[in-house]
């Protein structure tokens, strides 16, 4: 039986554990580098912009979410001569496929074809084994003060040029993460690093801005079964580094 933790160390503790390890991972599985800069060219540095697209079904149609404030900075670059936006491996035009944005709730979601699907995480790729959550009940179920979410990304500070063609992203995610406020169309949760416990092979980078858009998932517990399961609430979209505050987007405000 799975209880929730009641205190920072006994969450610790849980993260410390083979569930932990689970739990870091879930959320990666729908999570997908957004990134956008110059056509590649041999002898030029790489210089891109990122962000992080959750990948999501709803009603069997795939999306890829992310914040407004991420395809802004893609509209600027745009703006000042070439840019083109990939994600994973599929390169598109998000501003011809958005179905909907809000720049003050900060989502745009970006509508997908079955071929980009297919293109995004090809098998055998850097991107092999990436899925599309299937929402089930909309809207998502209440987000309360003290539930725990679990969320993940990739921060620009892992980000690395492989050759003037190819880079390579480092992921970052939190298994357990409680939630300290919870409104209407936001949560926030703070987490403290002296309460992190590492899993994967990466440093933790000092920064982990660059995970705006990635997903967050509420982590439930039947009554009945004692059976846990994931439920996707919502996007990231801030990091107040200084504060360790996590801003979450709740799913809700979406126009379905």
């Amino acid at each position: 039986m799975w209880e929730k933790p009641k205190t920072p160390e006994e969450a610790k503790a849980l993260a410390a554990g083979p569930a932990g390890v689970e739990f870091e991972k879930f959320p990666l599985k729908f999570a997908m580098p957004a990134y956008f800069g110059a056509r590649p060219q041999p002898g030029k540095p790489v210089t891109v912009n990122s962000g992080t697209a959750s990948l999501i079904r709803i009603s069997g149609q795939p999306y890829a979410l992310t914040c407004s404030h991420v395809l802004e900075g893609y509209r600027q670059r745009l703006a000042e001569g070439e840019c083109i936006f990939q994600l994973g491996n599929c390169e598109l035009n998000p501003v011809a496929q958005l179905k909907a944005e809000d720049k003050g709730l900060d989502y745009a979601l970006i509508g997908l074809t079955e071929a980009q699907v297919k293109e995004i995480a090809k098998p055998g790729g850097p991107f092999d084994g990436t899925c599309f959550y299937e929402v089930g009940q909309w809207p998502p179920g209440e987000v309360k003060e003290g539930d725990f979410v679990a969320f993940g990304g990739f921060p620009g500070a892992l980000r690395k040029a492989a050759s003037f063609d190819e880079l390579s992203f480092g992921s970052f995610s939190s298994g357990a993460s409680r939630v300290t406020s919870a409104h209407e169309d936001h949560l926030v949760s703070q987490f403290e690093r002296e309460f992190w416990v590492t899993h994967g092979h990466e440093a933790v980078p000092e920064s982990i801005g660059g995970m705006s858009g990635g997903p967050v998932f509420a982590i439930r517990i039947s009554a009945e079964t004692e059976i846990l399961t994931y439920e996707f609430v919502g996007h990231i979209t801030e990091i107040h580094e200084s504060y360790e505050l996590l801003y979450v987007r709740l799913a809700r405000t979406l126009p379905f």
